[in-house]
Parts: C-alpha cells; sequence; structure tokens
C-alpha cells in the first residue's frame, strides 16, 4: 500500500514532471520543425519564441487547475490552508500575550 498515491499526490507530480520537461520538449520539437520546413534563420528564432510563448501560457493555466483541483482536495479532506494556520497561530499568538499581561 505504500506505492498507492493520493489526488493530492498525482495532482503534484503531474505539475512538476510537465514543468521539468516541458522546456526541453519544446525546444526538441521547435528544432525539428525549423529543419523539416527548412526556415531561415529568422523564421526560425521566431517560429521558437511562438512556440515558447504558447508553452509558458499553457504551463500557466495547467498550474492553476492544478492549484485548483489541489485546493478542492485538501478542503474536501479537511485539512487546513495555510491562510487558517497564519490566522491560528496569530490567535494563538494574541492569547499567549493575553495571558502573559494577566499574570
Amino acid at each position: 500500500m505504500a506505492n498507492e498515491t493520493n489526488p493530492f499526490q498525482e495532482g503534484l507530480y503531474a505539475g512538476l514532471g510537465l514543468a521539468l520537461r516541458a522546456k526541453e520538449k519544446v525546444e526538441e520539437f521547435g528544432k525539428k520543425i525549423t529543419e523539416d520546413y527548412q526556415m531561415n534563420e529568422e523564421q526560425g528564432k521566431k517560429f521558437m519564441e511562438d512556440l515558447v510563448n504558447q508553452s509558458e501560457e499553457t504551463r500557466t493555466r495547467l498550474d492553476d487547475i492544478i492549484e485548483a483541483k489541489l485546493e478542492a482536495y485538501m478542503k474536501d479532506a479537511g485539512i487546513p490552508s495555510k491562510d487558517d494556520m497564519d490566522k491560528l497561530s496569530k490567535k494563538i499568538d494574541e492569547l499567549g500575550k493575553k495571558m502573559d499581561s494577566s499574570k
């Protein structure tokens, strides 16, 4: 059972894997297309820039989707958010100060 993953892990791994491989794969693809279609240097450079920009936009949209899915999973699982933890920590600090001042 140690090898089973949950949706949180799957989303995290998918996002990390795509981010690590995306730029390398886009560049490889761009070089192949540039060569296959015999583009000159200027055309190839423009094509590569467009391809990289498009992949960045897609990755940003994917990151947003993954983040939303992870937030939903955490909420459904009852896992507090960082904001929730920060608010709780602040309240604990305030209570601690009140207790110290009442002594």
